[in-house]
């Protein structure tokens, strides 16, 4: 019996590296949306401070045969047998997938803040100024389903104190439920989202208020898997992305400053290319520092929109877009905000500050 043991531990131990050496490596996992580790470079100082055994540890496990199947029984058996709540900081509740976020970082909504108060001193202090706070998914499951989560109100609290007399809030928590986002993602759906936009026009005293949802056509694209769905490594069924298109989006011109190019408000070629890791992207490309979307037919009478957004503001602004006759997003994540006048014109603009609550608490994210 032990040499039986001894033999079937030596062919699962060769089996293995042989598999390793002979099945090609992935650069991008689908599932987890992530590039994988790459094999690391050898030399003298990486032994000696040891960089290289642990870069060279998170290639194997990366590149680990069978290794999307492994980590789906791990999460099955963490889930089914040992009842864990969570898996890989992933729960599951409502018929969605959720990441917890926690605790309440008031030193962050402080940073945040002061972004805020710095950018409306230094570029646009005669503007108009609007902020809102996206809810994120634990808003409308943590606290009903036993799962920790920061404080909502405090933060809002936070938030009022900090901009009071700087920006005017705008409240479209109401507009959303749990069934406005993703079962597997954190992104909500943008043909749910439409009283959002209509609480925006009412809030930033828009010409018309009202978001006519059956005057755009919608298109439905297949087999979607959310960022939580790969990082949970449980079965979830595959969802459908909806984006809708009406004259006004078809004929848009979506202006990219870092590749200085001229795109469409709907990527959809994004899904052909195989490093595209987020079907999500197919609203404005993904995330860039700083877009600007034209409106060919005039829409806003001469007035102008820039919003300061996350990924949220990718599936929102195409909603916008008819109120305004130009749409500019900036991403502070991915652009300073001592370089944004060199490629945003502020003058006859709206400001809006559209983030969510996982940026707001976390001011360190955007770049001063």
């Amino acid at each position: 019996m032990k040499r039986v043991t001894l033999i079937l531990l030596t062919v699962l131990v060769l089996g293995s590296a042989a598999a390793f050496i002979l099945c090609p490596k992935q650069m991008y996992s689908a599932s987890e949306r992530r590039r994988l580790a790459g094999m690391p470079k050898l030399s003298a100082d990486s032994l000696l401070d040891g960089s290289y055994t642990g870069k060279l540890e998170t290639y194997l496990l990366d590149h680990f045969p069978l290794r999307e199947t492994y980590r789906g029984m791990k999460a099955n058996f963490a889930v089914t047998v040992l009842q864990q709540k969570e898996n890989n900081g992933i729960y599951i509740a409502q018929g969605h997938a959720s990441k917890l976020e926690y605790p309440l970082n008031e030193t962050g909504v402080e940073r945040t803040v002061q972004m805020v108060r710095s950018l409306k001193k230094t570029y646009f202090a005669d503007n108009r100024v609007f902020y809102t706070v996206i809810p994120d998914k634990n808003y409308f499951l943590a606290a009903e389903n036993g799962y920790p989560h920061m404080d909502y109100e405090k933060l809002s609290a936070l938030l009022s104190d900090g901009l009071d007399g700087e920006a005017d809030y705008i409240d479209i928590a109401p507009a959303l439920t749990i069934d406005s986002y993703y079962r597997t993602d954190a992104h909500w759906r943008q043909e749910c989202i439409g009283g959002v936009a209509e609480r925006l026009f009412a809030g930033m005293e828009c010409e018309r208020t009202e978001f006519d949802i059956a005057s755009y056509e919608q298109h439905k694209i297949e087999n979607f898997n959310g960022v939580y769905r790969g990082q949970a490594a449980l079965p979830f069924p595959a969802e459908e992305i909806v984006y809708l298109t009406n004259e006004t989006t078809d004929n848009a011109q979506v202006y990219d400053v870092e590749s200085n190019s001229i795109k469409a408000v709907y990527q959809t070629e994004l899904l052909l290319d195989e490093k595209s890791l987020d079907a999500y992207d197919i609203y404005l490309g993904g995330a860039r520092a700083v877009l600007v979307i034209k409106n060919v037919f005039g829409g806003g009478d001469g007035r102008r929109l820039i919003v300061f957004r996350d990924s949220f503001g990718s599936s929102l602004a195409p909603l916008l877009l008819e109120q305004y006759d130009e749409v500019v997003l900036v991403d502070l994540r991915y652009i300073s905000a001592s370089l944004i006048d060199r490629y945003v014109e502020f003058e006859n603009a709206d400001i809006l500050f559209a983030y969510n609550t996982l940026i707001w608490n976390n001011g360190s994210i955007l770049k001063k």
